[in-house]
């Protein structure tokens, strides 16, 4: 070892001292050290020597191994503890290492010490590599969620925007034009009975058209939401799922308005949509009962069917975009996500969100 290491040596017999040092030197270990025997001492050498190990013996007049090992714990977690002392019990040295020691080493046998310093750096060395590469992935990863719900937020206003103006572009020209054909079926009232039935057919090809602008404008971005809330929607979102499907969904929901950050209504109307999605697809039921409920603590919001249900490992592995895509919408409001299924047993997804996360 070439680079001269900084050793906190806490100890008060000057022989001992001597002797660990002769140990270190045979063992090619170049070194800048520091002695101390009390507790002020190791805690000024701790800020100002700032070394990168320290080895202890146990019991000192004033001071002993535990104590330093709690000093370092609270001031520079980072550095190892090597206990360097006389014979001790198993039972000690296994109570020691469970404290955060790194090693102990006998007096009795100081040969070892050297490679026991090598290797607590080592371990050291690699433990701060591998809490440093945690924090670079923790913050890669919370930047990759703020930027898919940076994506999210646009997404939205984007569906929001375009609903505004296939409502009210498309479907003003559209009424436009029913309105022009109505005149002029009234004005050729008289007319070529074929002429009469091709009106009538572009009358009601655009009546058609304009049922389709509506219903697009609405899936794209319900204005239900925006305009009468979370509970309005549900309960139109509902009775379209209804309509489509046969399946029956039974709602309990507020009855005053919940009002809701439109970030938040957003997330919990597409959870919703994605779980009637799912249940449709997949869940063969007969019902799916709707739950929105707010008490002092927190938002709940349960989805649930009585179908198929389903092996909820199987479906982890798989990685199913729909379920990851509803836990990252929860995830992005500050809740929490929870599905419950089994086989034969239908399932149940579960929204929780603190309310000091809605409303702060």
């Amino acid at each position: 070892m070439e680079k001269k290491i900084r050793i906190l040596h806490l100890e008060d017999i000057p022989f001992d001292v001597e002797m660990v040092e002769r140990e270190l030197k045979k063992g090619n270990i170049y070194f800048d050290k520091i002695v101390v025997d009390n507790r002020d001492d190791f805690e000024n050498a701790l800020d100002n020597f700032l070394p990168d190990i320290v080895l202890s013996d146990h019991s000192l007049p004033s001071f002993d191994s535990g104590g330093a090992l709690e000093v370092l714990k609270q001031k520079a977690p980072e550095i190892p503890l090597i206990l360097v002392t006389a014979t001790v019990s198993e039972e000690f040295a296994v109570s020691v290492l469970q404290q955060g020691a790194s090693d102990y080493i006998l007096k009795s046998n100081l040969k070892r010490l050297p490679s026991a310093v090598f290797n607590a750096l080592e371990k050291a060395r690699m433990k701060q590599q591998r809490e440093l590469s945690e924090k670079q992935l923790k913050s890669s990863y919370q930047q990759v969620r703020m930027l898919a719900s940076h994506l999210q937020d646009i997404r939205e206003e984007e569906r929001a925007f375009m609903a505004r103006e296939i409502h009210d572009e498309l479907g003003q020209q559209l009424t436009a034009l029913k309105l022009d054909i109505s005149w002029l079926m009234l004005k050729l009232s008289e007319a070529d009975p074929v002429i009469q039935e091709k009106i009538q057919t572009m009358e009601t090809m655009i009546s058609g058209s304009l049922k389709t602008v509506k219903k697009l404008a609405t899936e794209l971005h319900p204005a239900l939401l925006d305009k009468l809330g979370i509970v309005e929607a549900i309960k139109w979102q509902s009775k379209e799922f209804e309509k489509r499907t046969n399946i029956k969904v039974v709602l309990d929901l507020p009855s005053e308005i919940l009002n809701l950050p439109a970030k938040t209504a957003i997330a919990l109307f597409r959870i919703y949509q994605e779980s009637l999605t799912n249940i449709a697809r997949h869940a063969n039921a007969t019902n799916v009962f709707g739950m929105l409920s707010v008490n002092d603590e927190e938002l709940i919001f349960t989805i649930k069917d009585d179908g198929n249900g389903f092996d909820i490992s199987g479906i982890e592995k798989k990685q199913s975009l729909g379920l990851l895509g509803m836990r990252e919408r929860t995830v992005m409001i500050g809740g929490r996500y929870e599905i419950v299924s089994e086989p034969g047993s239908g399932t149940t997804v579960l929204v929780l969100i603190p309310v000091r996360e809605i409303w702060p």
